[in-house]
């Protein structure tokens, strides 16, 4: 849809699962949200033709337990489970007339509960989507291309806001290494070992006060008394620099998206980007999206993680995972994944034609 080759109208089906929290693990195994999305023609505005949440319990059930369902029978109405009575597992589906389209029912359900004569706290979705909602608000996108060095360089934020997440524009990066200094003290100790990673000669790195309210960032060297500041240092290590700040953080985000990291990048660093990036995936979710063969090499221990776009007609493309199994003779080889693609190895893919 997004080049136009898909004739109009079409429809794009959507889930998204999503892991149960520790103490609910016993009792199911995934939260499904499902979005049915429809275009009309190129030029008009989306709307949902189908959308639901269920969950999947771990015990033996004919059909998943549904929350609600919108757009099923017909478009523009719906159903939500209601318990049958106050604290009693056993629910029922209500009838809803008016379910908007043009809306997420998810984030506009607190308005369609308020036509029920029964309390919000009757529905079993009620604590479900705050916990959802709350969730979905962790996560954090990253464009190499949306970050501004020029704002970078020169802000200095206020001391104050409780900012522990860089900006897409990266225009909050003193104030975010302060409050995480301040709140985490291990977290200067790791930032630090991974700017000597990059830079061996760094003695320290850290966010100063400047003036009465603001800070700054200062870079210190060894055998070098007075301190750098980011309009000194160039765009890759002010980039490596954010990505250690959004990947080494104590406070990761529920969904973490980097599109391109690479971006700039020595490729003498790009080892220590791929562990840092591991390093998160292993406390949260991590998409990492890339044209980088150099990149790739360093994630050939990942292989079971990569998915790469492929094509059978060369006009739809789709994800596909890698097959450890199909590469497993070129790996023992001693190819790397990285390798690979930059061959235009079938097997692995990822080529525009």
């Amino acid at each position: 849809m997004l080049d136009r080759s898909l004739r109009f109208p079409g429809s794009i089906d959507i889930a998204y699962h999503f892991v149960p929290p520790p103490h609910l693990q016993d009792q199911w195994i995934s939260l499904t949200l499902r979005l049915g999305i429809y275009a009309h023609s190129a030029e008009s505005a989306v709307s949902l033709f189908f959308e639901s949440l269920f969950m999947t319990a771990k015990q033996e059930r004919t059909s998943p337990y549904f929350y609600y369902k919108f757009h099923e029978f017909p478009i523009g109405s719906g159903v939500i489970s209601y318990y049958d009575e106050p604290r009693l597992p056993k629910s029922h589906f209500e009838q809803i007339d008016v379910v908007p389209t043009d809306a997420l029912g998810l984030a506009v359900l607190p308005d369609l509960l308020e036509k029920f004569p029964h309390p919000p706290d009757l529905t079993p979705v009620y604590p479900v989507r705050r916990s959802l909602i709350d969730y979905i608000k962790k996560w954090h996108f990253y464009n190499a291309n949306d970050m501004n060095f020029e704002e970078i360089r020169t802000a200095e934020p206020k001391i104050g806001p409780p900012d522990m997440y860089l900006s897409p524009s990266g225009n909050n990066l003193a104030l975010v290494l302060d409050n995480l200094t301040q709140r985490h003290v291990e977290f200067d100790e790791r930032l630090n070992a991974a700017m000597k990673a990059i830079l061996p000669r760094t003695r320290r790195v850290r966010a100063v006060r400047t003036g009465l309210m603001g800070l700054s960032v200062e870079w210190y060297f060894d055998d070098v008394d007075s301190p750098f500041y980011l309009r000194e240092m160039s765009d890759g290590t002010v980039r490596m620099l954010c990505w250690a700040t959004i990947l080494l953080s104590p406070q990761l985000p529920t969904l973490l998206v980097i599109d391109e990291p690479e971006m700039g990048i020595h490729p003498a660093w790009l080892p220590v980007l791929a562990e840092w990036i591991k390093a998160a995936s292993r406390k949260t979710q991590v998409i990492v999206s890339t044209h980088s063969s150099d990149l790739l090499d360093h994630f050939t221990d990942y292989v079971n993680n990569v998915l790469c776009f492929t094509t059978k007609d060369g006009k739809y493309f789709a994800p596909e995972s890698l097959s450890p199994d199909r590469l497993a003779s070129k790996l023992e080889e001693g190819w790397q994944l990285g390798d690979l693609y930059r061959v235009g190895d079938p097997l692995v893919g990822g080529w525009p034609w």
